[in-house]
């Protein structure tokens, strides 16, 4: 059984309040699968069709090339679901983890925030390494090795924490969270560099090879909950290693380094003041941090919450929760560019924004109304609610930044959108979110959350209105197709 009680040493380490732009700077040498001018795109799936066996009625001399696309398919398929799968339990019940080892609430959020400082800054240091050598099958299988055996470390059965206590265990434990953060962060982009090697042409759009990650995600939550209930915490840390163990396997044998293409000298980048600095940019930016520390309240304390409000919720109930969101993400990533190309950026963003402060007002009803025992059972109702307060929002910025930067800039700009959302935003709020519970509760925190996200949505209104009346005339070509393109 899941031991809650909340208790330790408060901290007060502040938030990691770092310049976005400045970061940017950084992020223009890190090596990156959006980098146009040195890695092959990823197809957009517009055109084709998903299914591995779409090629079946082309002629004779292309039944090679359908056999190709189709290996690459299902390589990807495997891949995505079991990198993203290991990675499941770990991102999910780290909190949960951390409070039945003895920190209290704040510190939790503390930890998690330092986290994502740390995936932050090894997605550089790692992506720059990896750029710099070519050896991007190296690197991954470094820091997956590294990772795994920190992972490893923190179960009860090699547990350098074991027997401490007050400082020194809140410190060790941190250190192992947070290092782990660390070595973890260059996965998804290492491989996303690895595999397109291994794609001649066609292949499958990003929605769909998504819901196999989504599937990888919500099963292994399931599975490790109930490992959790049976086992203790130390299946989620092995199950970690398996996972991981796998994905590496079949990158060693399908997959080689990539090798890009030398760029051409005459081509000057424009520069990050002329891409970013020009409104209304910044401020969609600056909507994806506010968002992110918003967005904290739930991805890092829903189930926190619901473990809490309610002792008796068992653990695979809590890794149900999660399939259930995973699975209905599946649509919406599937559709997103349709619904964005017919109604435009701006409104899916909004949308995301009103429906956020809906979910959080019905988490704070049910934690002062759902007394009973088995009162965790609406969260079954409220979590599908994720695929349009996340999904619909992430497919958004992700056009956003794909549309108001160039080709050259195209790396740069959806490591900002990940970097103002995750790393700055979610990191900021899971700070703040870890005072607030402690001070003031479950239910304080997710009305506060409403009331933030209904009150930041008419700012933004307002200062996109503002800043479409102070363009300047030199910008207007720019602006122009920015509207047309719905970003405005």
């Amino acid at each position: 059984a899941l031991c809650l009680r909340l208790y330790g040493i408060y901290t007060s380490a502040p938030g990691p309040y770092v310049c976005i732009l400045i970061a940017a700077h950084a992020l223009t040498c890190m090596a990156t699968p959006e980098d146009a001018s040195g890695y092959a795109p990823l197809p957009s799936g517009a055109e084709s069709s998903d299914a591995p066996g779409a090629g079946s009625n082309d002629a004779p001399d292309e039944s090679e090339e359908s056999k190709q696309q189709r290996r690459y398919y299902w390589t990807m398929a495997l891949l995505n679901l079991l990198e993203t799968g290991a990675a499941a339990g770990v991102s999910k019940f780290t909190p949960l983890f951390l409070a039945a080892r003895g920190l209290d609430v704040a510190q939790v959020g503390v930890v998690l925030a330092v986290a994502q400082v740390c995936r932050f800054l090894g997605g550089l240091v790692f992506g720059r390494v990896a750029d710099k050598t070519g050896r991007f099958r190296g690197v991954l299988l470094g820091t997956n090795f590294v990772s795994v055996a920190l992972a490893l470390s923190t179960t009860s059965l090699l547990s350098p924490w074991h027997g401490m206590h007050g400082w020194k265990r809140v410190v060790v434990l941190a250190l192992l969270t947070d290092a782990y953060a660390f070595f973890t962060s260059p996965s998804g982009t290492l491989i996303d560099a690895i595999a397109v090697v291994a794609q001649t042409r066609g292949g499958a759009s990003y929605g769909s090879l998504r819901l196999w990650a989504a599937i990888g995600w919500g099963l292994a939550a399931v599975g490790m909950g109930a490992g959790v209930d049976r086992y203790g915490f130390s299946a989620v840390f092995i199950a970690y290693g398996i996972g991981t163990g796998l994905s590496s396997a079949l990158v060693v044998a399908c997959f080689e380094n990539p090798k890009p293409r030398r760029p051409d000298a005459a081509a000057a980048p424009a520069s990050l003041a002329s891409v970013f600095l020009v409104a209304p940019v910044p401020l969609y930016f600056l909507n994806f941090f506010v968002h992110g520390c918003l967005a904290a309240f739930v991805e890092s304390y829903l189930l926190l919450f619901v473990a809490t409000e309610w002792p008796l919720t068992p653990n695979w109930f809590l890794g149900l929760l999660i399939l259930i969101a995973a699975v209905f993400e599946i649509p919406v990533f599937l559709y997103a560019t349709r619904v964005i190309d017919r109604i435009g950026v701006r409104p899916c963003l909004v949308g995301a924004q009103l429906l956020f402060a809906l979910r959080c007002t019905a988490y704070a009803t049910l934690a002062r109304y759902a007394k009973s025992t088995h009162g965790y059972l609406w969260f079954v109702l409220l979590e599908p609610s994720h695929a349009l307060t996340f999904a619909m929002m992430w497919s958004a910025a992700v056009e956003y930044a794909r549309r108001a930067a160039p080709p050259e800039r195209q790396g740069t700009a959806q490591a900002l959108v990940r970097g103002a959302y995750y790393y700055l935003g979610v990191g900021t709020g899971s700070v703040i979110g870890g005072r607030i519970i402690r001070a003031r509760g479950y239910e304080f925190l997710y009305e506060l959350g409403a009331a933030a996200m209904i009150a930041w949505a008419a700012v933004w209104a307002v200062l996109l209105a503002f800043a479409s009346r102070r363009r300047r005339p030199a910008d207007s070509l720019r602006d122009g197709l920015l509207e047309d393109a719905g970003l405005s």
